[in-house]
């Protein structure tokens, strides 16, 4: 009977080590660089959860320009806001980026009003699909118990992105959350970059560094525009099979594979 007892407690060791070592790789996350001394325009990639629109992801990520949303995902102006999406459809997202500390987050959103029942790794993980991980939301508003949180208050959600130049090239930043069972070849292929960026900018030295369900930087090669360095819209980039505007929204800027990258 002894030596059961003792069996058991070695198993239980065991999968509690487990557990906790999987509670530990979900609590920690690669930070995405950022020294630029500027502010830049990025994206994220967001995976919908449930059929939703155009319209409620706008309202979800603070995006004050519709037309932005649509240019990010190469749509036509004439698509309405409430044209639906639906569930695990990926639409990118623009955000407003800025560095601090060699760190890169969102800048002036987005914030996220606290419902009845929600939790933080509820929010994290469902609500923003995996951009960001609760206790990065925790430290971001000083929440030092993530269980002690009120409907009705207000989070920032602090979003991963950078503005540094990548081998002396400007590009647009790329928040793509890793999906099971991928490689940086295959995600450097597909957004038509090289393993070896991938891993030195996210600070990647092996496969088994690449988490899973969690965001990693991706440069996305970009066109460049002659907009002036004093001006409000200043840098604009446009990534590939994407358009912004600019001149308060009068002047269509697209970048394709065609074009001369910056």
């Amino acid at each position: 009977m002894r030596k059961r007892n003792m069996g058991f407690s070695k198993l239980f060791v065991i999968i509690l080590g487990l557990l906790l070592a999987l509670t530990l790789d979900h609590c920690t996350a690669q930070e995405f660089r950022c020294s630029s001394p500027s502010s830049c325009r990025a994206l994220v990639g967001y995976i919908t959860v449930n059929n939703t629109n155009l319209g409620a992801i706008q309202s979800l990520f603070n995006v004050s320009s519709f037309q932005s949303l649509l240019g990010a995902n190469d749509l036509p102006l004439s698509t309405p806001r409430n044209r639906t999406i639906a569930a695990r459809q990926l639409i990118r997202v623009p955000i407003n980026c800025a560095c601090y500390n060699g760190t890169g987050t969102s800048s002036g959103g987005p914030t996220y009003t606290i419902q009845p029942g929600d939790g933080l790794y509820h929010i994290a993980a469902e609500v923003f699909s995996q951009l960001v991980l609760f206790p990065q939301i925790a430290a971001a508003n000083n929440i030092s118990n993530p269980d002690l949180i009120a409907a009705g208050d207000t989070l920032q959600i602090p979003l991963p992105c950078s503005c540094d130049d990548i081998d002396g090239q400007k590009v647009v930043h790329y928040a793509h959350v890793v999906e099971p069972n991928s490689t940086l070849p295959e995600i450097a292929q597909e957004f038509g970059t090289n393993e070896a960026t991938l891993a030195r900018i996210n600070g990647i030295t092996a496969q088994n560094q690449l988490k899973a369900e969690q965001p990693i930087d991706v440069p996305l090669k970009a066109c460049n525009s002659s907009v002036r360095s004093d001006s409000l819209d200043f840098p604009l980039l446009a990534a590939n099979g994407t358009y912004v505007f600019t001149a308060n929204g009068c002047v269509r800027c697209t970048c394709e594979a065609a074009n001369n990258w910056t």
